[in-house]
């Protein structure tokens, strides 16, 4: 039970906006801005949740997972050109396969370093698909290995704060002098003047265009979801979503580029997300039930995010691609489209979607790999 009911819908609303207003105030405070934004919002939410304040899970946080977070993908894209996109983020594809191949190494690390007994194999391969792919591939792997449902529960408990963990050593991996003399990234630095050199500016704000760019949005979040359905693929309409925005935005260059305050609008939502996101996370149950399965989940992403930064050094890649490409991964198409957008990397935010969506068609083939090298 929490403090706040889960059907208290504007309490909730008014907490996870609270959380997003200390997120964005951080960004303009000198010490809290040591600490990105994201992990203040999630980690608000987190806390907030498991202290009884705001429940695990509510209504409000469906609608916001399954209907205002797709309009925000759009509104992140409606400037993305093709010309931008292949100059300044070629390399997140390669890297995003490299951190695949860095998770299935982590889950084969995790199965020789814990023994979960006989069901090891079968966690691991079902943490490699969800790691790779996300909860639909987790739940197919879980029943292709034959996972018990029991224990296939305990280890959903202990994942989700696994993945907020990542996300969190993500979203800081650019903030850690350390990193970013190993991996020089044009793209962060340049997003470090661009902020210097703009410190007191404001987006300009446009009603007319904030109200056409919703209605584009959710249009295309209706059109998407109407495909999806009809060609039978109705996982992949965030895919489709990326697609029709992108088409958009190069058929329609000049128009687009003229719209204000689209790509505000969009990061504005993602932090809402993440917020949601922190406040689903339920310490207490892996806490109680799943302390080994948490182990052995936080070996496969500590391996995985050694394995890109690794890589990516021997690549000479750009740290902001790698990020990217490790969060495709790890935390999939929507988050890490959220931290391309926290973080002002408005190129990368097409292809963490493409390559996090892409995760989901092969994280099974990773997963099944897993399991019969260690079955």
């Amino acid at each position: 039970m929490s403090l706040i009911a889960s059907d208290n819908h504007a309490a909730l609303l008014t907490v996870l906006l609270a959380l997003v207003m200390v997120g964005l105030w951080s960004e303009r405070n000198r010490i809290a801005s040591k600490i990105p934004a994201v992990v203040w919002v999630l980690g608000g939410g987190v806390l907030l949740s498991n202290v009884g304040l705001i429940p695990h899970h509510a209504p409000a946080y469906d609608f916001i997972g399954g209907v205002i977070m797709p309009i925000s993908i759009p509104l992140l894209l409606f400037k993305a050109t093709f010309t931008r996109i292949l100059g300044e983020s070629g390399r997140v594809l390669p890297l995003f396969f490299v951190g695949a191949i860095g998770v299935c190494i982590g889950a084969i690390v995790a199965d020789l370093l814990i023994d979960l007994g006989p069901y090891g194999p079968h966690i691991a391969a079902t943490y490699a698909a969800a790691w790779i792919g996300g909860m639909t591939d987790m739940v197919a792997m879980a029943e292709i290995t034959r996972l018990p449902p029991d224990v296939f529960a305990v280890a959903v408990s202990a994942s989700a704060p696994v993945s907020i963990i990542g996300l969190m050593i993500l979203v800081s991996l650019p903030n850690i002098a350390m990193i970013r003399r190993q991996l020089p990234s044009p793209i962060v630095e340049a997003q470090a003047e661009a902020m210097a050199a703009v410190e007191d500016a404001r987006p300009q704000l446009d009603l007319v265009h904030i109200s056409f760019g919703l209605a584009l949005s959710a249009a295309i979040c209706w059109a998407s979801v109407w495909i999806a359905n009809a060609t039978g693929f109705s996982h992949y309409s965030l895919f489709i979503v990326t697609l029709i925005a992108v088409a958009i935005a190069n058929i329609f260059p000049g128009p687009m580029r003229a719209l204000k305050g689209d790509f505000e609008l969009g990061m504005f939502i993602m932090y809402i997300f993440f917020a949601m996101i922190g406040a689903t996370t339920d310490m207490t149950a892996f806490v109680t039930a799943a302390p080994v399965y948490f182990v052995f989940g936080l070996v496969i992403i500590l391996v995985h995010v050694a394995i890109v930064l690794v890589v990516a050094r021997l690549l000479k890649s750009d740290l902001a691609e790698a990020v990217i490409g490790s969060g495709a991964n790890i935390v999939g198409a929507a988050a890490a489209a959220g931290i391309a957008t926290s973080k002002g990397w408005k190129a990368l935010v097409t292809p963490a979607i493409a390559t996090g969506m892409l995760g989901k068609a092969i994280a099974n083939f990773f997963g099944v790999a897993v399991f019969q090298l260690l079955s």
